[in-house]
Formats: structure tokens, C-alpha cells, sequence
């Protein structure tokens, strides 16, 4: 499982802040629990585990990401991948 995030560089630019910065960020998050992350171009890719408690903790993670305003206006966006298939979160809180 992973999620996939990607950014709009000039509303983050709006926003005051640099796109390392975000993406650095994003990765924190991730990389604080031990989830891999890797650039794949502009996309930032964070993957689980395989433990147990991967799903919770990365659902906890990007719950937190739709709460704050910030990543919701410099989104792109945010995409879940598992063995069901791809899931476009963004889409589903009301952001295409």
C-alpha cells in the first residue's frame, strides 16, 4: 500500500512557502514511522510496511493532511494504492 501526493507549486508559492519545504514535510510525516518515501518526479510516494498497524497509521497521517488547510489549497493530489486498487482521496472530500 501507498499514497501518492502531488502539489500545485505556484498556490504553495501563494501561500508562502517553498515546494521543498511541503515536500519535506509530507515526508516527515511519513519517514517518522518508518514508511519509505521516494520522489518519482514531481509525485512524492510514501509506502507501507507490510506490518499490521501500516493502515492506521497512514490513514491517521493523511487524515490529518484533509484537516489543515494548507495541504488542501496546495494539493494536487493525493492518491491510495493498495491490492484494491487506486483510491483519488481528494476527489472524495470534495476537491478534484
Amino acid at each position: 500500500m501507498n499514497v501518492k501526493f502531488s502539489f500545485d507549486e505556484a498556490m504553495v508559492k501563494r501561500r508562502g512557502f517553498m515546494l521543498e519545504d511541503v515536500h519535506q514535510t509530507i515526508k516527515g510525516l511519513f519517514t517518522a514511522h518508518d514508511f519509505p518515501c521516494v520522489f518519482e518526479g514531481d509525485v512524492l510516494s510514501c509506502t507501507g510496511k507490510d506490518h499490521g498497524d501500516d493502515f492506521s497509521i497512514m490513514w491517521d497521517i493523511i487524515l490529518s493532511l484533509l484537516r489543515s488547510d494548507w495541504f488542501m489549497e496546495c494539493a494536487a493530489s493525493c492518491v491510495w494504492q493498495d491490492e484494491d486498487g487506486e483510491e483519488d482521496i481528494l476527489s472524495q472530500v470534495g476537491k478534484a
